[in-house]
């Protein structure tokens, strides 16, 4: 029997994406399916543990890097909306085309993209890849499945057009969504033929168990931060999408934990990518003379350390939504906080909606208030949900 190739952003920076192939693989295991795992930009991804450095103080002695007046001139360009578009639209006439030709599907049973925000139009990106994977495929008659696919807030004009083409495509079996927000977007881009392959899910993350954890339970709480400079791209009206708000914000969250549990039982937390690393280690600065033994992580490296580190807390609180996935999945009590619909719909479908504070709710909810709230949470249960994730898997797989 051939293999299926699963291919998705298993290599992110922030990973917590490499969370959804863990799960993956142990959905292809149990169910004596042959795969393999390819990222979506060509090369293969690597789950395995990382070199963690223990937390504080060397944890961010390695600080951001002066930046060159190349990179800085790079950055204001990739700032303005009509040079993301022209570099997409160039990368699909040139590099997708080369990427989705390096997967040679033709060697396999099939294809599922999969799973992860990868309906989200990022000025065009996912989609116009998605589309060349696709059409490589129509090529050599191999079938096409998304699986646990999300998509963002904003779908441009441009995006919907090249979404509905993929939906239309007969090569394109199913796409199982995963939270009602994208399966109301991708219903509403198809047209009434392409219903029937359209299911919603939940992430595919929440198939890992507290077995799949490595680590005991600590007294440590983790925080989970997001930099306000990813925020002011994706939700610019988030209130933490200003560095000085968010700032006083953990200052005020860290000092009312800091009274209950000690400041020496709290830990700064980032899942990995550059931006959240560069703020976690610029707060922990800005905290720790303050509050004397507070601990900072910025050493996650691979999805095996995530759930190390996450697998420890024992209680979390997180703006990543694959760090709030991930206590989920190894019952770590966690509070969440939406600056994107997928956040607030994943707690509410793991029946915690009063665990995530919602944007509109987010001035209103004092530090006192989260804290409590944080402490007294409990654990999830989700084995529902995992028994419909396994359902929509051998759904997806059949063929």
């Amino acid at each position: 029997m051939k293999q299926t190739l699963f291919i998705g952003e298993y290599s992110s920076r922030n990973v917590g994406d490499g969370i959804i192939r863990m799960a993956i693989e142990k959905l292809c295991s149990q169910h004596g399916l042959p795969a393999a795992f390819r990222d979506f930009y060509g090369g293969t991804p690597d789950t395995g543990p990382g070199r963690p450095q223990p937390a504080g103080a060397d944890a961010v002695q390695a600080g951001p890097k002066p930046r060159s007046l190349l990179r800085k001139v790079q950055a204001a360009l990739l700032r303005i909306e009509l040079v993301n578009y022209a570099i997409a639209l160039l990368f699909y006439f040139t590099r997708y085309r080369s990427i989705a030709a390096g997967y040679q599907v033709q060697r396999y049973q099939q294809v599922v993209i999969g799973g992860g925000n990868l309906l989200m139009d990022n000025f065009l990106n996912f989609p116009l890849l998605i589309l060349r994977i696709v059409q490589q495929c129509e090529r050599h008659r191999v079938p096409v499945k998304l699986f646990s696919v999300g998509a963002g807030r904003r779908y441009s004009g441009l995006g919907r057009l090249i979404m509905a083409r993929i939906l239309q495509s007969d090569t394109v079996e199913c796409i199982v969504c995963r939270d009602g927000n994208t399966y109301s977007l991708i219903k509403e881009i198809g047209e009434e033929d392409s219903d029937h392959k359209i299911i919603c899910s939940f992430d595919s993350g929440l198939y890992l168990e507290r077995g799949d954890a490595p680590a005991g339970r600590s007294d440590i709480v983790g925080l989970g931060v997001i930099a306000p400079s990813v925020l002011k791209m994706v939700t610019p009206e988030h209130p933490m999408a200003d560095p000085a708000y968010a700032m006083r914000w953990w200052d005020a969250l860290v000092g009312e934990l800091a009274q209950k549990i000690g400041a020496d039982h709290i830990e700064i937390f980032s899942n990995g990518s550059e931006a959240d690393n560069d703020f976690a280690r610029a707060l922990w600065l800005e905290l720790s003379p303050r509050y004397p033994g507070l601990l900072v992580c910025t050493s996650i490296r691979s999805p095996a350390d995530l759930i190390q580190r996450v697998g420890g807390y024992k209680a979390l609180a997180a703006y990543r939504m694959h760090a709030a996935v991930t206590a989920m999945a190894l019952d770590v009590p966690v509070v969440g906080f939406e600056w994107d619909p997928k956040v607030l719909q994943m707690f509410t479908y793991c029946g915690k909606r009063n665990a995530c504070v919602a944007l509109d709710e987010f001035p209103k909810r004092p530090a006192r208030e989260l804290i409590a709230s944080m402490l007294d949470e409990t654990p999830a249960r989700l084995e529902p949900i995992r028994r419909v994730l396994d359902r929509d898997f051998r759904h997806a797989t059949h063929v």
